[in-house]
């Protein structure tokens, strides 16, 4: 999966499908998209394992999952789904 735009930028949302999307560093680190974006020049540097973007995935239902650098949640497609339904 490549991981940055063209714009090198972080996607918050797969598309097509809008799926949730994080970002998974070579220490096996979750980050969200809004800190990857943040911290882009340490997530592209290979020097610290804590930081280094490997690859990112879709959060399709892990309602749990917490964002390694800032702590925030990060939804899963099953949330948003939800929340369309309400």
């Amino acid at each position: 999966m490549t991981c940055l735009n063209k714009d090198k930028s972080y996607d918050s949302y797969a598309w097509p499908g809008g799926y949730p999307l994080y970002y998974i560093t070579k220490d096996n680190g979750v980050l969200c998209p809004e800190c990857a974006n943040t911290n882009k020049f340490l997530t592209l540097s290979t020097l610290d394992p804590q930081w280094f973007i490997v690859t990112g995935d879709i959060n399709y239902e892990d309602p749990d999952l917490i964002c390694d650098n800032c702590y925030k949640k990060i939804q899963s497609f099953i949330e948003v789904l939800r929340g369309c339904l309400e």
